[in-house]
This record gives C-alpha cells, sequence and structure tokens, in this order.
C-alpha cells in the first residue's frame, strides 16, 4: 500500500502491520492527552511502538506512542487490536488481497489411436495453487468455481462449456495450497474437410472466488473476454453452444 507522508508534529509515513479495508463510520475523534482533538482511523496498532492513523484529510502518523491519547482513546486501540487480530484469521476475501493464484489446465495432447484417427484427444487435469506466502490475512471456507470454455470446431463464433466445477477451499496465511479439479479428456475433429468435424477446442479459463457473503471479489482468466462476459459464462448450460457474449444459446453445431 503506497501513501504520502506530509510533514507534522507526529511521525510521519505509514508502514502498515496488516491491511484493512476502512469505512467512514471507522473515523474517530482522539483525544490527546493534552486535550487536542484528532479525526483519524487507526491502521495499525503494535503494543510497544505504538498507533498508526490516517485521517480523512489522508495525513498518516506512524507508530504514535499512545500515551499521548485518553485513557479512553487508549483503551479503544487495544480492543481494536484484538478485533483485527481475530479477523485477521478469518478475514474477509477481497480483490486488494495478496495471493498469488496459478491456474493449471492442460495434461497430454494426442491424436486419438481409438476409433477415427482425426480426433483429438486433450486430457485435462484442473489445478489451482494459491500462493499466500506474502499474506497476513487468513481465509476460511473460500468458495470457487473454475470454467474451462472451448470454441466450436465447425464454428468459429460458437463457444462451450467443456468443464466446470465448484469447490471450497481453506488459505492459512503464510503457505501456499493446491487444489486439484476432475480430470477430464476432451475429445473433438477439427476437419471439416470430410465431415466429421464436432467438438470444440480448449480456449481458456475463468475461475471466480467468493468471500464469506457469497458475492465474488476475486476473478481470474486466461483472456479479458472471458471476465467481461464471467456472469453469463457462470450460468451457461455445459449442453449448448453459446455465442460470444455467452447471452445466447443452441444445440451445438456438428457437420
Amino acid at each position: 500500500m503506497k501513501t504520502l507522508s506530509p510533514r507534522m508534529s507526529l511521525a510521519l509515513a505509514l508502514s502498515l502491520w496488516f491491511s484493512a479495508s476502512l469505512t467512514a463510520e471507522e473515523y474517530r475523534a482522539l483525544k490527546s492527552s493534552d486535550g487536542k482533538t484528532l479525526e483519524a482511523t487507526i491502521t495499525g496498532f503494535d503494543a510497544a511502538r505504538g498507533v498508526s492513523l490516517k485521517t480523512k484529510s489522508g495525513q498518516i502518523f506512524k507508530d504514535v506512542p499512545i500515551d499521548r491519547f485518553s485513557i479512553d482513546d487508549q483503551n479503544y486501540f487495544k480492543s481494536w487490536a484484538e478485533k483485527r487480530e481475530t479477523e485477521k484469521g478469518d478475514a474477509m476475501l477481497t480483490a486488494e488481497n495478496n495471493i498469488k493464484i496459478v491456474v493449471k489446465t492442460t495434461g497430454d495432447k494426442d491424436i486419438n489411436k481409438k476409433g477415427d484417427p482425426d480426433n483429438m484427444e486433450v486430457s485435462h487435469e484442473p489445478g489451482i495453487t494459491f500462493d499466500l506466502t506474502a499474506e497476513e490475512n487468513s481465509y476460511k471456507k473460500v468458495s470457487g468455481t473454475l470454467v474451462f470454455i472451448g470454441q466450436s470446431t465447425v464454428e468459429r463464433d460458437e463457444y462451450h462449456i467443456l468443464y466446470r466445477e465448484d469447490f471450497t477451499v481453506d488459505l492459512p496465511s503464510g503457505e501456499t495450497v493446491k487444489w486439484d479439479g476432475t480430470p477430464f479428456t476432451n475429445v473433438y475433429d477439427s476437419i471439416k474437410g470430410n465431415q466429421s468435424a464436432f467438438g470444440a477446442a480448449y480456449d481458456g479459463y475463468l475461475l471466480v472466488l467468493r468471500n464469506k457473503e457469497g458475492v465474488i471479489s476475486v476473478s481470474k482468466s486466461s483472456s479479458a473476454k472471458f471476465l467481461e462476459y464471467a456472469e453469463a459464462i457462470l450460468k451457461a448450460d455445459l449442453r449448448q453452444g453459446h455465442s460470444k457474449d455467452f447471452t445466447s444459446s443452441a444445440p451445438k453445431s456438428q457437420l
């Protein structure tokens, strides 16, 4: 998190002990030990170093000794720290969280040795790696959906849902977590000349993660177009062919 560090009577430049989503209700009129008032929100607290603050105007104070504030404010700081420590163990997932996500899509690709020799077989091994080694918060029971999308080998502007799987995963702070989906094989034939083309070749993936309230808070995709049409893709019928934006569907095309 980047902040400005203006010159003021207190120490400046913020080093966040942990990130927090700030709202107007979290701002408090703090009173110093000499009776002065400062309206600010807490951004970090350490019993030994002090409290870090941000004012409504955006000014940043780092590690201010808590004995500069009233007894009521000192108790408020300690209660805030206890609450935030609890929240860190089961935080609300947001798009700003420092989690690295890598999606695994395919395994082996080969010509089908059984039946029609023109058919292609692609063994997909869906998987996701979540890297939280730089993250201070933990996230419990994160729900997600991983979708693989294919482009029709018959109609260029037709798309298929090759695979869709819902999952739930715990993401502990400072760890690397791997989730393995259900392997599957996609078979298709892209040769139109012999009138045998069918199916769809893998074109990309869409991944969404939901917070504790069930709201999508993280979206990742191999293509910006799938992010744009994410809502429609998540609802798309696996048995149908779909338009490029997934707003209309029809029986899958086949020569």
